[in-house]
């Protein structure tokens, strides 16, 4: 059993991942594919959080690790790479729950894949942000729209496919209706039909 879950920010993805993983009793990896990675690759931590699920077009810019563009633009590559090893490595381990890093892509060919997209109103998402990091209605919704403008452009570069657009996904789930338990027990019943489906 192998699922990802794509999210909006704010849409308490991260937290339905591990209520799912939770309930399921598998591990669910966000974090971990960068412990992953790291111990992997040669480059650090600090590395592979600047780069994490960010806007493609920022890259371009001279990396602060690099002297110029084509170091930049190269190390990202080479990051996201490592990233996606790490993604594809940890599936390999056997059952788990990934969430973002366009996993749901890299993992496209598994028959026991699951991918799962978490969206809720931007009204709810915003005030989950103002509660959880202390931010003003305003500020919460910009932060909201470089988050997931950094996500989109990162799904898109590397995938070619549209995130969060329902063709891309077996199931697209409205977290802001259902809330963390509800969108758990949909993913789960829908994971569970699909394994008894290939048996």
């Amino acid at each position: 059993m192998i699922i990802t879950i794509g999210r909006q920010h704010g849409s308490m993805g991260y937290e339905i991942a591990h209520k799912l993983a939770e309930e399921l009793g598998i591990p669910c990896y966000s974090k971990e594919i960068i412990d992953e990675a790291v111990a992997n690759s040669p480059f650090s931590k600090e590395i592979f959080d600047s780069y994490d699920e960010r806007r493609v077009a920022s890259y371009i810019m001279p990396a602060p690790h690099f002297g110029g563009i084509h170091q930049g633009f190269q190390l990202n590559m080479e990051v996201a790479n490592a990233q996606f090893d790490a993604v594809r490595s940890l599936a390999d381990k056997g059952d788990g729950i990934f969430i973002g890093r366009c996993a749901d892509y890299i993992l496209r060919s598994r028959p026991e894949l699951l991918r799962v997209f978490i969206r809720s109103d931007l009204k709810r998402r915003v005030e989950i942000v103002m509660a959880r990091r202390g931010l003003d209605e305003e500020g919460a919704k910009k932060f909201i729209k470089q988050v997931d403008k950094d996500r989109s452009s990162y799904y898109r570069y590397y995938t070619d496919q549209v995130w969060g657009d329902a063709a891309c996904y077996d199931l697209v789930i409205d977290s802001g209706r259902l809330g963390v338990e509800g969108a758990a027990r949909v993913i789960r019943t829908c994971a569970e039909e699909l394994i008894k489906a290939k048996l």
